[in-house]
């Protein structure tokens, strides 16, 4: 007698691979999906203060072996891929290699501040699950769209960052020494106007330095616009794509059910 496969089984390889090459496991990444948001909900009971204490030992513990999981499962990405480097240098590799970082620098004897420093990649496995997402397939697309624009627009910006942050410098550390100390403070203050933030913490006294951050706040204006306007246009055209690839997959299913339906009337 012939043993036919269980319904209940789905019958589907355990590794696949995707167009460019990626390895997925199937129904197994559901598991790595449910893991990340366990770490995170177990990071979240590890920041509240009044949290008992042996609940806070358990989650840590817990969340000490799902970040090996996360070495294990990156590892045995690479090890699936086809070709490997492809997936290596992919944005989702090279996040799930940030993610691993703080834990694989354990095995080579970082100093701990040096780790503890790390910890704050952590909070990029949340990225990990655009992996499962099929809207980060759009942002995917969107990006391809525009990617020369957007590597002259990154051009321009870090021109920007070294420009304002030269020009601040000049211009406060002799009336602020203790506040421009060095080129990175003045990198600081750069990024905060360029950003459009604004914290406060630093601020141009001199009439060169108020005369040189106005300027500087009108060009950040224009960048945010820039940036947007690119981003805006990228998304209409993947989204106006996405529903004529749709609309044209729904129209040979409804040529023939009209066909279908034209023969029943004949036949009537």
């Amino acid at each position: 007698m012939e043993s036919r496969p269980s319904s209940l089984i789905p019958a589907m390889p355990l590794i696949t691979r995707t167009k460019q090459g990626a390895a997925n496991f199937g129904p197994w990444e559901n598991v790595v999906r449910v893991l990340i948001l366990v770490w995170f909900m177990l990071y979240t009971l590890n920041a509240i203060p009044d949290v008992h204490p042996l609940v806070g030992r358990i989650a840590a513990k817990v969340n000490y072996w799902i970040s090996y999981f996360f070495v294990f499962e990156y590892i045995l990405r690479v090890l699936c891929a086809k070709p490997r480097k492809a997936y290596i240098f992919s944005g989702m590799g090279i996040l799930d290699f940030i993610v691993c970082v703080p834990f694989l620098g354990m095995f080579f004897g970082l100093d701990w501040q040096i780790l503890y420093s790390l910890r704050i990649v952590r909070v990029l496995a949340i990225f990990k699950l655009a992996r499962f997402n099929e809207t980060a397939a759009s942002f995917k697309k969107a990006f391809y769209l525009i990617r020369d624009e957007f590597f002259l627009f990154f051009s321009v910006i870090l021109f920007m960052l070294y420009v304002t942050s030269l020009g601040i410098y000049i211009a406060e550390h002799e009336a602020q020494p203790e506040k421009f100390r060095s080129f990175f403070d003045a990198l600081w203050f750069a990024v905060e106007t360029l950003s459009t933030v604004g914290y406060g913490d630093l601020v141009p006294i001199t009439p060169m330095g108020r005369i040189f951050t106005g300027v500087i706040m009108f060009i950040a204006v224009s960048i945010i616009a820039i940036s947007t306007g690119l981003i805006t246009s990228a998304f209409s055209r993947v989204w106006q794509q996405e529903n004529v690839f749709a609309h044209r997959r729904k129209r040979p299913s409804d040529k023939a059910a009209a066909d279908a339906g034209g023969e029943e009337g004949e036949a009537k």
